[in-house]
């Protein structure tokens, strides 16, 4: 099945969304592709088939997006994988932000698919320069996670992990690196998630005065 191949219902909604990139991250960026991630009535997965993911790697810029092999398989499993991927990769950060411990098991999950990744990766001499690219074996699903556990690791290797913050919103659960000046960012973006809190806390004076 090619990743451009329909999956399931592909609603203009979905191929109008623009994602957004706010994290600072990569890989935050990856794990923000779920919105209101603590809201049961509001939580949207924005990587639902093939089209998604590809869409979320082009808007990126993600440095995998434009070697991908229009015909090679992105299968349901792959699509899993990409999913419970970018899981394990919130379930660490949101830990990391929240001053918890790491938790081992999906930290070792990340190890092994950054390893798988890397597994599938080679060095190949064309025009007389040397250069990375994938074997045969690798597929879509590998080519668009490994720059992404690349920069997981990167930032849990190097980071600055005291900057990873999530939104205050307590429905968002979107994640960031705050880089600002007082080091006080609390909202993933203002337009969004400030923006509906200021106009809730309005709401409320108006309430409390009347």
């Amino acid at each position: 099945m090619s990743i451009w191949l329909y999956l399931g219902h592909f609603s203009m909604n979905r191929e109008n969304y623009k994602f957004k990139f706010v994290a600072g991250n990569l890989a935050l960026d990856f794990v923000n592709t779920v919105a209101y991630r603590f809201h049961p009535e509001k939580r949207k997965d924005h990587l639902v088939a093939s089209e998604d993911v590809l869409r979320w790697a082009q808007q990126a810029r993600h440095s995998g997006a434009y070697g991908i092999d229009p015909c090679a398989a992105v299968t349901r499993a792959a699509l899993h994988r990409i999913r419970a991927v970018r899981e394990q990769i919130f379930v660490i950060f949101h830990a990391i932000a929240g001053s918890k411990a790491i938790p081992s098991g999906p930290l070792c999950l990340i190890d092994s698919a950054l390893r798988a990744c890397q597994a599938k990766r080679c060095l190949l001499t064309r025009h007389g320069k040397v250069r990375w690219d994938w074997r045969p074996s690798a597929g879509c699903h590998d080519v668009l996670l490994y720059p992404i556990l690349v920069a997981a690791a990167d930032l849990l290797t190097t980071g600055p992990l005291n900057c990873v913050r999530y939104c205050a919103d307590p429905t968002c659960g979107w994640l960031f690196l705050d880089r600002s000046n007082a080091g006080k960012r609390r909202w993933c973006t203002m337009a969004d998630c400030g923006n509906r809190d200021k106009v809730r806390q309005h709401y409320q004076r108006k309430i409390v005065s009347s």
